[in-house]
């Protein structure tokens, strides 16, 4: 078969629209990332046809590429023809390989749309579910492990596809993991020197004090305390120094004054950011566990 109908060439090519998928929605780019996450479901689901049968991806209506696909008949590049992302996945239900998901089908439609209109880009960013669950369920038709696939970003897709946590917390665990690989890529080729200097990098803002990332430091009993102090935190991402804004607590002053709490994160760095209640609760989580995980004592041998 040729080459770019083997499939190797299609693995590759999903692996790398992949990839750019969550490079692009790392970057809030969501039309872009719903083209890319299409293009790498539909190279996927070639693999798998073509892992079975060569011809299972040829038009219905064209013998030729069948006789083509099938090695009986040579045709020239601009006569070749095969099903697109839609058809893919329609026979890959058939022969149960995939199970109907109305989310997959949006994805498609959506990359449909993106290669020749503008997509919903607020549909768009929720679609990252989807294409991680797809991915999985091919990679383990295929045999293929999804850290080989994946690389860098396997643990932010198993994270995506956590029915256990809540969309919030998903999200936000995702653009921890987006803002590291942002920030990691900026340092691609340079002395590991630069990445450390640019970490002690004071903010342009004084900071307050130090926090550790716990419920209890997340609320202050303090008259000197005030909506616009800014308290120092460890960003998650990139382990630079960001900032921690409060707010007051409804009811809650106290004997001693007004009582304060948590309302958002951000990192300069880095540019990771949470606002608003649920997401800093979630983030709280995820640095809770990073810092139980950091100092959990190591497993004898």
């Amino acid at each position: 078969m040729d080459e770019p109908l083997s499939f190797e060439s299609f693995l590759k090519g999903a692996k790398k629209a992949a990839h750019k998928a969550m490079n692009d929605h790392g970057r809030g780019e969501y039309d872009e990332f719903a083209l890319h996450a299409g293009v790498a479901v539909e190279r996927l689901a070639k693999a798998v046809l073509v892992s079975k049968n060569p011809i299972y991806i040829a038009e219905l209506r064209s013998a030729d590429m069948l006789l083509h696909l099938g090695g009986d008949l040579q045709l020239d590049e601009d006569k070749i023809r095969t099903i697109g992302a839609k058809e893919a996945v329609a026979r890959l239900r058939r022969i149960r390989v995939l199970a109907s998901d109305p989310l997959l089908d949006l994805l498609i439609e959506m990359r449909n749309g993106a290669a020749h209109a503008s997509t919903d880009s607020t549909r768009a960013k929720a679609m990252v579910s989807p294409l991680a669950r797809t991915v999985a369920t091919l990679l383990n038709d295929l045999g293929q492990p999804l850290d080989t696939f994946w690389g860098r970003w396997t643990e932010a897709v198993e994270n995506a596809v956590n029915e256990q946590e809540g969309e919030v917390f998903r999200d936000v665990q995702l653009r921890i993991a987006q803002a590291r690989h942002a920030f990691e890529d900026r340092f691609v080729g340079l002395p590991s020197e630069i990445r450390e200097q640019a970490l002690k990098v004071p903010q342009q803002r004084p900071l307050r004090q130090p926090i550790e990332w716990d419920q209890d430091s997340m609320r202050a009993e303090d008259t000197t305390v005030s909506p616009w102090d800014v308290w120092a935190g460890e960003c998650p991402a990139c382990s630079a120094t960001g900032v921690v804004t409060m707010e007051p607590f409804p009811f809650g002053k106290t004997k001693t004054g007004p009582r304060y709490k948590a309302n958002g994160y951000s990192c300069g760095l880095c540019n990771f950011e949470v606002h608003g209640p649920e997401e800093m609760a979630a983030f709280l989580t995820v640095a809770n566990r990073a810092s139980a995980a950091d100092h959990s004592p190591a497993e004898e041998n």
